[in-house]
């Protein structure tokens, strides 16, 4: 195995392979038919309707090479992991027929889409999940511009581990698409391999129960070798960012570039809530929007994941993993593309309640017979405290974290914005979908229950999902 870069998020030794440059993946041009997203092969669409989109989507085990020179078996979806990019715009409709070769169910959960209830892809009550050797289609209109993901929604902690997701992208209308030289997709996972290249099997230790399951190699669209990025003078580009971890939170710092946030979970954001930033801290299953321009041509740049390491002496020392070389492209055409120039309008929730929160829900654990048991509002799924609303109503809801580990709270099928951390006014701009609730601290948010249905939110890491830490809000 490659030589590794010794780090811990949680004081304990990991270990994580270097990342070096590599090709632009020019072989990666996705479907002419919709605006081209770089990073992960497109899937085809099979209607050439306008209006609509389709899909198919093999789930089957499959051998990859993830670390150069040894073979890991994962779980793919049409063989490769990410699977591959789905695409629709603003208002079209999606149907994707899902076939399991797998020899145990599983599901497709839409990550932040506001698809129907029945379409999410979650297992309750009458809901479903697809057993092996048969196909289930998923069929919904398109309700949101943004950049999502798809992944399954049971034993999420091993099937997501495993290989099992994919990013989608829906395009926003014309008039408000950056004006960039290219609009990429990075998908950014770790997992835990074995020395001979299998994945770690899932246990049940106490680091694991109380943070999470994190790897030990660092992938980028499914490579151990990042893709290298050219830019011609003043070119700028659309970045599109998921952490599809099953508990590492990435902070990610941009080394000789000129980086504006220009969106999140819920789409671009109007121009007044734009920033420039150096670092970003981005939670599992979180998105983030980026416009990326070289700081100064005659410098290079990159992505890297920062870290927190043991130096010789045993003292915890910040360390930068390059994840993402950006270099000058001095042969290429200067590029006069503007970026992200477009105002989006987008509508917050109501947040004129201000700290008559109208609901709370509180992360807590306890030591059960067979380890840590975690729970929301005291209960632990399949238990969960009843919880119901009206559709249209807009609720201020306080998110209280008593403990020390972090949590990333994801609410399916709604909206949020973050109102509030710790008391003060949180800088966390847009519609959002996941928000990080770290150790010891609270969140208030305005969620807009506008898509009717019984809906999960739950701790998106998945070790602490699996423990109990989900449960369900009716939207009736």
């Amino acid at each position: 195995m490659p030589s590794l870069l010794r780090f811990s998020l949680t004081l304990a030794l990991l270990f994580v392979a270097s990342l070096a440059a590599s090709c632009t993946g020019e072989d990666l041009l996705p479907d002419d038919a919709l605006p081209p997203v770089w990073g992960v092969a497109a899937a085809e669409d099979l209607d050439p309707q306008v209006g609509v989109v389709e899909y198919s989507l093999r789930v089957s085990d499959t051998d990859l090479e993830l670390v150069e020179g040894l073979t890991t078996e994962a779980w793919t979806f049409n063989g490769t992991s990410p699977g591959p990019l789905l695409q629709a715009r603003v208002g079209d409709l999606v149907k994707v027929h899902v076939t399991n070769d797998l020899d145990e169910a599983t599901t497709v959960h839409w990550h932040g889409m506001r698809v129907p209830v029945e379409m999410d892809g979650v297992v309750w009550g009458n809901l479903k999940a697809i057993e092996p050797g048969t196909t289930f289609t998923y069929e919904f209109v398109a309700p949101d511009a943004g950049s999502y993901w798809y992944h399954p929604h049971i034993r999420s902690k091993v099937q997501v581990e495993a290989g099992l997701y994919g990013p989608i992208v829906i395009h926003e209308r014309e008039e408000e698409q950056p004006d960039v030289d290219a609009d990429r997709y990075f998908v950014l996972d770790d997992i835990r391999l074995d020395a001979d290249g299998s994945i770690s099997p899932h246990g049940t230790s106490h680091p694991d129960q109380m943070h999470g399951r994190s790897g030990n190699v660092l992938l980028v669209n499914g490579e151990e070798r990042a893709p290298r990025v050219y830019l011609a003078a003043e070119a700028v580009e659309r970045w599109r960012l998921v952490n599809a971890a099953n508990a590492r939170t990435m902070t990610l710092r941009f080394e000789g570039l000129d980086v504006r946030e220009i969106g999140a979970d819920g789409g671009l954001w109007p121009q007044d809530w734009t920033r420039s930033v150096d670092e970003i801290v981005l939670p599992v299953g979180a998105r983030a929007e980026l416009e990326v321009r070289l700081a100064d041509p005659a410098q290079d740049g990159e992505m890297d994941l920062v870290v927190l390491a043991l130096n010789s002496l045993g003292n915890v020392i910040e360390e930068e993993i390059k994840l993402v070389p950006v270099r000058f492209d001095a042969d290429a055409e200067a590029s006069t593309h503007a970026g992200h120039t477009a105002n989006p309008q987008p509508v917050l929730p109501d947040a004129a309640h201000g700290d008559d929160e109208q609901h709370e829900i509180e992360f807590d654990a306890y030591e059960g017979n067979d380890g840590v048991v975690w729970t929301l509002n005291g209960y632990s799924w399949p238990d969960y405290d009843p919880w119901s609303v009206d559709v249209g109503e807009q609720q201020v809801i306080k998110i209280s974290n008593p403990l020390g580990p972090e949590h990333p709270f994801h609410l399916h099928g709604q909206l949020f914005s973050v109102l509030s951390r710790n008391g003060q006014p949180a800088d966390e701009p847009g519609l959002r979908d996941t928000v990080r609730v770290t150790g010891q601290s609270e969140v208030v948010i305005a969620v807009d229950f506008s898509n009717p249905g019984t809906w999960m939110y739950h701790c998106h890491i998945l070790e602490h999902a699996d423990l109990g830490m989900m449960a369900l809000v009716e939207v009736d």
